[in-house]
């Protein structure tokens, strides 16, 4: 926990120790989610499922809305601050579960609101003073913490429900594109796995169901690895700032 404080002192002094240059940017991202664990199948990047929720109940598309700050500390370097609200949701039912999970038939959906804090790493050049058109592939890593509905499965019945709210972290990886066709605008798109430090985002392992007087079923799936979920979609950022000027 120590070095995670020292890590968002830092980037927090980074990013905002200067707000007058031509390298700041606030906009919105947009985009379909999905999760990766012990309930339903494990498809790594599947944003636009429209699988059937239960064998009776119609599936829909989960969706990741966000607002965000950048820091764009050089060319190839920027400090990036983000708040996300997400929805996810997850069916033994779909087609690509094991036949195993198909038979045991559980499902849930949990709302995920998350800050993230991390660094952005551009592959070219990416000069957001310069009125030229600009683009990159970048990287992007950090810290993230969210909080999320801690689930159960009652005895019998098999979609979770929510007996408490929950705070974790979860580490952010992200792969995208980016491009500045105009002045004062851009446009990115990237793909976020994100790896929580919890197990419990589809109900499967509720370790602190002990504090409740609810009676649930006992946790099932793997615990050797925690839960997943990733953001697809996009960015669209304003660059604001005066040009800063070294005149004699």
């Amino acid at each position: 926990m120590r070095f995670l404080s020292q890590f968002f002192l830092l980037l927090f002094i980074l990013i905002f120790q200067d707000l007058n240059g031509q390298n700041n940017e606030i906009g919105v991202f947009f985009g379909g989610t999905n999760y990766i664990g012990d309930v339903g199948p494990t498809t790594y990047i599947n944003p636009l499922n429209k699988q059937n929720y239960t064998k009776d109940k119609p599936g829909r598309t989960d969706y990741v809305v966000g607002i965000l700050y950048k820091k764009n500390l050089s060319n190839r370097l920027a400090g990036r601050f983000g708040f996300n609200i997400a929805k996810i949701h997850s069916s033994d039912y779909w087609s690509g579960s094991s036949n195993y999970r198909k038979q045991r038939g559980k499902w849930f959906s949990n709302k995920i609101e998350e800050l993230n804090l991390s660094l952005e790493f551009n592959f070219n050049d990416y000069d957001t003073k310069s009125d030229e058109f600009q683009h990159t592939f970048y990287i992007r890593s950090g810290i993230s913490y969210f909080r999320f509905d801690d689930l159960f499965y009652p005895e019998g019945i098999n979609k979770a429900q929510s007996f408490a709210k929950h705070n974790t972290f979860s580490i952010p990886i992200s792969v995208g594109y980016k491009i500045k066709p105009l002045k004062s605008f851009a446009l990115g798109f990237e793909i976020t796995a994100n790896q929580s430090f919890t197990e419990n985002l589809d109900g499967s392992y509720p370790k602190r169901f002990k504090d409740y007087e609810l009676y649930s079923q006992k946790s099932f799936g793997g615990n050797l690895s925690q839960d997943w979920y990733v953001f697809t979609g996009f960015t669209l950022t304003y660059i604001f700032g005066n040009y800063e000027c070294y005149c004699p």
